[in-house]
């Protein structure tokens, strides 16, 4: 089973929660907000900066009418 983890911004605040292989589970819209804003994202656990590219490019596959 993929271990969560939480992903905060600058002030600590969770944006999102996500899988160790990058899967999000929550806060889908926060992430895209977040990341239209140009704001450091990071993994609580760790500290580490978040890299939005993995979360975003499965999203592309979407069909638009």
């Amino acid at each position: 089973m993929p271990h969560m983890r939480n992903i905060v911004d600058e002030a600590g605040e969770i944006i999102a929660i996500a899988t160790d292989d990058n899967t999000l589970i929550g806060g889908h819209h926060r992430l895209a907000v977040a990341a239209s804003l140009a704001q450091k994202l990071f993994w609580q656990d760790t500290g580490e900066p978040v890299t939005l590219d993995p979360f975003f490019r499965r999203s592309s596959h979407r069909k638009t009418a």
